[in-house]
């Protein structure tokens, strides 16, 4: 039994260290014309311990720990977004905010990502700390 805790123990803080540098899509977008992206993880027990990655145009951006989140500016057009079990691909206009939210859920991969609208996306910012 001692084993089996030290075990779990050990993997949760190998998973805690798994945080991953910043990788933004590759394009520069003018600051003129772009859209802004904000993809928050809220803060919650669940899933504490380790990072969930995030992908943006199929290719790896981050991965969040619970209370983070990372903001970046994208060309406007259509775009896939999700975390690693989970993609939605959808249009961004130029100019415009767009903020995602990465909560837990009941399903068999414990996490999901939905669109909120602004003022609860600045509202979870202003809770959150920057990722780094």
């Amino acid at each position: 039994m001692k084993k089996r805790i030290a075990f779990m123990i050990l993997v949760l803080i190998f998973f805690s260290c798994a945080h991953r540098g910043l990788q933004l899509p590759e394009s520069t977008p003018s600051a003129t014309n772009a859209a802004q992206v904000s993809i928050i993880r809220e803060e919650s027990p669940f899933g504490f311990g380790f990072a969930l990655t995030v992908s943006f145009d199929d290719a790896v951006i981050c991965s969040l720990r619970a209370g983070e989140y990372v903001t970046f500016a994208v060309e406007p057009g259509i775009h896939t977004l999700g975390l690693s079990h989970a993609t939605a691909t959808m249009p961004f206009e130029a100019k415009k905010s767009y903020y995602f939210l990465v909560t837990t859920s009941h399903d068999q991969f414990g996490f999901e990502i939905e669109q909120i609208d602004n003022e609860r996306g600045k509202y979870f910012i202003s809770k959150s700390k920057v990722f780094e």
